[in-house]
């Protein structure tokens, strides 16, 4: 059962509540019984269905925080051209031979997944070119 579940036998609960303090004096005790056993009942039920609430709740905070450290894990490094499962991670990193001066470097990337390797240009004032 979901939240709103719980809260709609919770609601039935109260309103068994209420017909108990309403409850004429003149109700033999079988009546009173029957309305406890009800409330029992209701309540019994509420409880259930905010423990299966809770559990969804739970598996859904999991299943977040799963697919947080997935979105983490995809968007940390360029996707592979090829395989497009892995990740261009730099293995090695050198200055430019001609723009060295810039601050421009090649960098090597290989892929996490197939091994796939590539040359980047990196420049410190703008954004890595594929070479």
């Amino acid at each position: 059962m979901d939240i709103a579940a719980a809260l709609s036998l919770l609601g039935q609960a109260i309103g068994v509540v209420k017909d108990l303090r309403e409850l004429d004096k003149g109700f033999d005790a079988a009546a009173l019984k029957a309305k406890m056993a009800d409330l029992y009942a209701t309540l019994a039920d509420v409880k259930i269905a905010l423990s299966d609430a809770r559990e969804s709740i739970h598996e859904r905070d999991l299943k977040i925080k799963e697919l947080e450290k997935k979105i983490t894990a995809l968007s940390s490094g360029e996707a592979c051209p090829l395989c497009e499962a892995g990740h261009l991670k730099v293995i090695a990193s050198q200055e430019h031979p001609d723009f060295a001066f810039a601050g421009v470097q090649e960098r090597t990337l290989r892929c996490t997944n197939c091994g796939h390797t590539e040359k980047h240009l990196y420049d410190p004032n703008d954004r890595p070119k594929r070479r």
